[in-house]
C-alpha cells in the first residue's frame, strides 16, 4: 500500500515551514511514491533516489523538500522537511540523498498547518504546510477535494475521512457511564449520552 503518491518538490531561501518552491528554469517536480512498511510508521520511498534536472537559471539555496500532490503550479505543498542547504547554478542539478526519502510517521490522524507528522531517517521535522489527514497508512490532504486551502470556503470530509474521525471519537470515550448527565460513552459500542447521577 502507497503511503503517498504524488510529486517531490524544492523549497528555496527559508526553513520548511515557510520556504517557497524554486521557479528557476529547467525544474520541475518528480513523481514520487512512498510505501508504508509492516509497522505502518516508516514510509520508503519507492525508489531510493530522485534528482531533478539541469538548471538553465539559478534555482537559489534549496534548503527543503516539499511532498505536493499534484503538479499544477497553484497547488501548495502538503509536507515539507529541511535539508542540507545547497546553491544551484545554471548547469547543476540537485540529487536527494537517500537518508531524505525514509520517513517516520507519528501517528494517525488529522494535522493542521505546522502540526509535526514525523521525521525523516535523519530526524529531521516533517511539518504540514496545509491540513492533511493519515488514515490507514495513507496521506492525503485533509480538505476533500483540494489540494489547497487557500481561498477555500470552509472543508468538508469524505466519507473515509468522516469514518476516520469517528473511529478516533469511539476509541477515545469510557465504557461505562461517567455520570455528569453530559459525556458521551460507549454502551455495548453504541454512543450513549451519560446520565446524571
Amino acid at each position: 500500500m502507497s503511503f503517498f503518491k504524488g510529486y517531490l518538490g524544492l523549497l528555496v531561501t527559508g526553513p520548511a515551514a515557510v520556504a517557497m518552491e524554486t521557479a528557476g528554469g529547467g525544474y520541475a517536480r518528480q513523481s514520487i511514491a512512498f510505501t508504508s512498511l509492516g509497522d505502518g510508521r516508516r514510509t520508503l520511498s519507492v525508489s531510493q533516489s530522485c534528482s531533478f534536472g539541469y538548471a538553465t537559471t539559478d534555482w537559489g539555496s534549496v534548503t527543503a523538500l516539499a511532498l505536493y500532490a499534484d503538479n499544477t503550479a497553484t497547488s501548495e505543498p502538503l509536507v515539507a522537511w529541511s535539508v542540507s542547504p545547497r546553491t544551484i547554478s545554471v548547469g547543476q542539478t540537485y540529487s536527494v540523498a537517500s537518508e531524505y526519502l525514509s520517513l517516520l510517521i507519528q501517528r494517525e490522524g488529522f494535522f493542521s498547518a505546522n502540526d509535526q507528522i514525523g521525521t525523516t531517517e535523519s530526524g529531521t521535522a516533517l511539518i504540514a504546510r496545509q491540513p492533511v489527514s493519515i488514515s490507514a497508512g495513507v496521506m492525503t490532504p485533509a480538505m476533500a477535494g483540494s489540494t489547497s486551502t487557500s481561498g477555500s470556503d470552509g472543508g468538508s470530509l469524505t466519507l473515509s475521512q468522516l469514518n476516520q474521525v469517528l473511529s478516533q471519537l469511539m476509541q477515545g470515550l469510557p465504557t461505562s457511564d461517567p455520570g455528569d448527565g453530559t459525556s458521551l460513552w460507549l454502551n455495548a459500542n453504541l454512543l450513549s449520552l451519560s446520565v446524571k447521577s
